[in-house]
């Protein structure tokens, strides 16, 4: 037997339940996101203390997050250092991801040591499949937001009618 409930059940699942589920889901995504980004970072550290300085490796990986709607994005970037005033300043360059939810690996990882290409190829992988749910679920929060307001400014036109009705007819009652 099935503990599923029937098709033509009556649900409680309203509008405002979708929602919070899709922000649990973002948080739970952002934070599978953040343990592959640490986890970039200990290996990066473990593999830079095994090879020489010119294999030690210049791609970093960072969460950034966004303003609006609890979005967050997972962005790779290259590290170096300019020389400035007699000292040596890390910069980072942040690199294109291009249209799709991969970052194009080829350009990015020419030159760098093997080990690292293989780490960035790996996590490359679950960070895009991270970004393609994060983007469908935002496409399903935003279409619930429109639904909502469409069934508010329903609901107020009928609020409306209704009352204007009302003012002809004095026998009816009036929805507040």
């Amino acid at each position: 037997m099935s503990s599923e409930p029937p098709v033509n059940a009556q649900s409680t699942l309203t509008e405002q339940d979708l929602l919070h589920w899709i922000e649990a889901r973002c948080d739970h995504l952002q934070a599978q996101a953040k343990v592959l980004v640490d986890d970039y970072w200990r290996q990066l550290k473990s593999q830079r203390q095994k090879h020489s300085k010119s294999e030690s490796g210049r791609v970093g990986v960072r969460i950034r997050c966004r303003e609006n709607q609890r979005a967050f994005s997972i962005e790779w970037y290259r590290m170096a250092t300019l020389r400035q005033n007699g000292q040596n300043k890390p910069i980072a360059q942040y690199l294109k991801k291009g249209r799709g939810y991969r970052y194009p690996l080829g350009n990015m990882l020419k030159g760098e040591p093997a080990w690292e290409t293989d780490l960035v190829e790996e996590l490359e992988t679950e960070f895009a499949h991270i970004r393609q749910q994060l983007d469908r679920l935002g496409k399903i929060r935003d279409a619930v937001q429109r639904y909502c307001r469409v069934i508010e400014a329903d609901t107020d036109n009928k609020l409306s009618v209704d009352v204007a009705k009302s003012k002809h007819c004095t026998n009816k009652p009036v929805r507040k």
